[in-house]
C-alpha cells in the first residue's frame, strides 16, 4: 500500500505548472490521434479503393492545429485524403456514378477514434492531478 501526502505547496507548484504542461500535452495527444487516425483511414481505404482507386490511400495525410484566442485554445488533428495528391479529390468518400456505394473510409475512422480521443484526454488530464 502507497501513502500519498498531498499539501497546498504541493497543489500550487502543480497549478502553476500546469499551463505550459497543458499546451505540450494537448499537443502531443492531438498529434498522436492525427497519425493514428490517418492510419486507421488510410487501412480503409486501402481495403476498400480496390485497383479503380490504387492511389487513393497514398493521398492520405494528416496535419495538426492550434488556435489561441481570448477565451481559451483550441487543438485539432485533421486527417483524410489531400486533393494535390494523385486521386485525393476523387469521390470515394460518398460514391460516385462510377462506383456502386460510398466506401465511408473517413466515417470508419470516425467511428473508432472519436471514444478513444475522449478517453485519451480524460486520461491526460487526470494525469496532471495524479
Amino acid at each position: 500500500m502507497r501513502v500519498v501526502r498531498n499539501t497546498l505547496d504541493g497543489l500550487e507548484r502543480d497549478l502553476k505548472a500546469l499551463p505550459a504542461k497543458s499546451v505540450r500535452d494537448c499537443k502531443a495527444t492531438m498529434r498522436q490521434a492525427g497519425i493514428v487516425g490517418n492510419t486507421v483511414a488510410r487501412d480503409n481505404a486501402r481495403k476498400s479503393s480496390g485497383t479503380h482507386g490504387k492511389l487513393y490511400p497514398r493521398a492520405f495525410t494528416w496535419e495538426t492545429g492550434a488556435y489561441v484566442g481570448g477565451f481559451g485554445a483550441s487543438f485539432t488533428a485533421t486527417y483524410g485524403p489531400d486533393a494535390n495528391r494523385p486521386q485525393g479529390g476523387m469521390s470515394f468518400e460518398f460514391g460516385s456514378r462510377n462506383q456502386s456505394g460510398p466506401h465511408l473510409d473517413l466515417a470508419r475512422s470516425a467511428d473508432l477514434m472519436g471514444p478513444v480521443v475522449a478517453k485519451e484526454v480524460r486520461d491526460m488530464v487526470d494525469g496532471w492531478f495524479w
